[in-house]
C-alpha cells in the first residue's frame, strides 16, 4: 500500500482549508514585506525583497541600507508577525508530508460537519459495501463507519466519507453526525455488536430510522426491542429469493420490483411532492406520469408515515406527501432532476 496516496490526492485537489491557507500565506507574506520596505524606505524592488527574505529566514545578515525609525518599527512588526505566520505555514506543510492521514481526517470532519439528513452505514463487509454502492448510485449522502482501515481504503481513495472506529462507541457515532442523520444501517459481523449499535444510536437520536442486520433466528426480536425500525436477515432473504427463482420464474420481475431488488435497469425512488409544487392539489390520474415521464407511481406515503399501496388514481396530492416512483433508472433520475 502506498502511504502517500492520501497526501497526493489531498494536494492534487486542494481539499484542505489549512493546507490551502498555508500556501496562500507563504505567498502573501513576502509580498507584504517587500511592498512595506519599498513604501517605508523608498528602496527598489530587489533590495526590498532581499531584506524581506533575510528577515523571514532570521539569518542575521546586515541591513541592505541603514533603516530609518519607521523602517525599524516596520521590521520589528514584520519579524513578530511574518516569522510567526511562516512558522505556522511550514508546520502545516510538514505535517501534510509526514502525517498525511491528519489531513485526510481533517477533510472528513469538515465534510461531515456540513452534512444533514444523511445516512450512516456501520460495517463495510459484503453487505455494508453493497449498501454503500446503492446509496452512491442514487445520490444519497452517507458516512461509513468501519473499524478495519484496510477494508475502506479503496473506498476512501475514491472520495468516500469514512470514519475509522468502533460503531458501538458513542464518540464514533457522534463524529459521523448521528444527531443530524436521517437513517442508520448496521451490518456488523456480530449480532451482539449490531444490537449494541442500535441501542447506542437510538439513545443518541430518538428520531433516527434504524435498519439492522440479523444472522441468528432469535436476534430480530432483540433488535426490535433495542430500537431498530426494521430488521433483515440476509440468509432468509436469500432463501426466499432462491425459492421464487425456483418456483415462480414468470413473476420474478414483479417480485423484485415490489421488494426493491431490481435485476433489470429499474429504479425505485421516493420523491417529495413539496419539491414539485406543480403536482400539489391535483389527482394522480390527471398528472399522467406514465405518459409524461415513463414512470409509475405505485405507492403514496402520507405525513403520518402511513402508506397507500397501491396508489389510488383519485388521490389528491399535497405537499406533505411522498411519491414512491418506479421506472427505468434513466427516466426516474430525469424526473428527480426535474428535467
Amino acid at each position: 500500500m502506498n502511504i502517500f496516496l492520501p497526501f497526493e490526492k489531498t494536494v492534487r485537489h486542494l481539499l484542505n482549508n489549512k493546507l490551502r491557507l498555508a500556501l496562500l500565506l507563504l505567498s502573501i507574506v513576502p509580498m507584504i514585506g517587500t511592498l512595506g520596505y519599498m513604501l517605508v524606505e523608498g528602496w527598489g524592488f530587489f533590495d526590498a525583497l532581499y531584506m524581506t527574505v533575510i528577515t523571514m529566514a532570521t539569518i542575521g545578515y546586515g541591513e541592505v541600507h541603514p533603516l530609518s525609525y519607521a523602517g525599524r518599527a516596520f521590521t520589528i512588526g514584520f519579524i513578530i508577525v511574518g516569522t510567526g505566520i511562516v512558522a505556522y505555514s511550514l508546520t502545516i506543510l510538514v505535517e501534510a508530508i509526514v502525517r498525511p492521514e491528519l489531513i485526510t481526517q481533517s477533510i472528513t470532519k469538515r465534510k461531515i460537519r456540513s452534512m444533514e439528513n444523511h445516512y450512516i452505514v456501520c460495517g463495510f463487509g459484503r453487505s455494508g459495501s453493497r449498501i454503500a454502492k446503492e446509496l452512491t448510485t442514487i445520490g444519497k449522502p452517507f458516512v461509513v463507519v468501519e473499524s478495519n482501515e484496510e477494508a475502506v481504503e479503496h473506498f476512501r481513495q475514491q472520495g468516500g466519507i469514512v470514519i475509522v472506529g468502533d460503531a458501538t462507541d458513542e464518540e464514533t457515532l457522534r463524529q459521523a453526525g448521528i444527531e443530524r442523520a436521517n437513517g442508520l444501517v448496521t451490518s456488523l459481523d456480530s449480532d451482539a455488536s449490531n444490537i449494541f449499535v442500535v441501542l447506542t444510536a437510538r439513545g443518541m437520536n430518538p428520531d433516527l430510522y434504524i435498519v439492522a442486520r440479523a444472522d441468528q433466528s432469535a436476534t430480530p426480536t432483540k433488535l426490535k426491542r433495542a430500537g431498530a425500525d426494521a430488521v433483515l436477515s440476509p440468509h432468509e432473504i436469500g432463501a426466499v429469493r432462491m425459492t421464487h427463482l425456483l418456483l415462480r420464474q414468470n413473476v420474478i420481475d414483479a417480485f423484485e420490483l415490489v421488494t426493491g431488488k431490481i435485476s433489470l435497469d429499474v429504479s425505485v425512488k421516493e420523491l417529495r411532492v413539496a419539491d414539485y409544487p406543480e403536482f400539489a392539489g391535483k389527482r394522480l390520474e390527471t398528472l399522467h406520469f406514465r405518459k409524461r415521464f415513463n414512470v409509475i407511481i405505485f405507492a403514496v406515503k402520507f405525513a403520518d408515515e402511513t402508506l397507500q399501496f397501491p396508489a389510488h388514481s383519485e388521490t389528491v396530492l399535497d405537499t406533505s406527501m411522498t411519491l414512491v416512483v418506479a421506472g427505468a433508472s434513466e427516466d426516474v433520475m430525469r424526473l428527480a432532476r426535474k428535467e
